[in-house]
């Protein structure tokens, strides 16, 4: 009964580890990960890139990524938003955004990685379209 229980502990403890190493990854800074083709999945298309929830995603994307590198960007709307789900749901909006360096355009590509259960969100990734 002993060896079943010892057995039982280890598939349990084998089960769960990769969802522990998850839980603890830090996202990679924007300069090494661009996710302009999905990791693995198939980005969907939003029907709807007005929604307001969307909208807040890119002006959270915008605001972050001002934060992060002091660009000066003032957000103006997402044009097109796709989707792809997992753990949580990565959301790639292609944005438009106005000021900061003149030469760097005005059209810009952001990944957001949402959670699903809590909310949290990580700027993955914001490029120059």
């Amino acid at each position: 009964m002993a060896s079943a229980r010892g057995l039982l502990l280890v598939a349990v403890a084998v089960a769960a580890f990769p969802f522990s190493c998850a839980a603890g990854a830090v996202a990679p800074s924007s300069a090494t990960r661009r996710l302009l083709r999905a990791p693995g999945g198939l980005w969907t298309p939003v029907p709807d890139a007005r929604d307001p929830h969307i909208q807040e995603l890119g002006r959270w994307a915008v605001r972050t990524h001002d934060r992060l590198d002091g660009d000066h960007l003032v957000f103006r709307h997402v044009s097109r938003a796709e989707i792809q789900g997992g753990a949580g749901v990565d959301n790639r909006l292609h944005l438009k955004a106005a000021g900061g360096d003149p030469s760097s355009g005005t059209s810009f590509v952001a990944v957001v990685w949402e959670s699903a259960f809590s909310g949290t969100r990580t700027l993955l990734s914001f490029d120059r379209e």
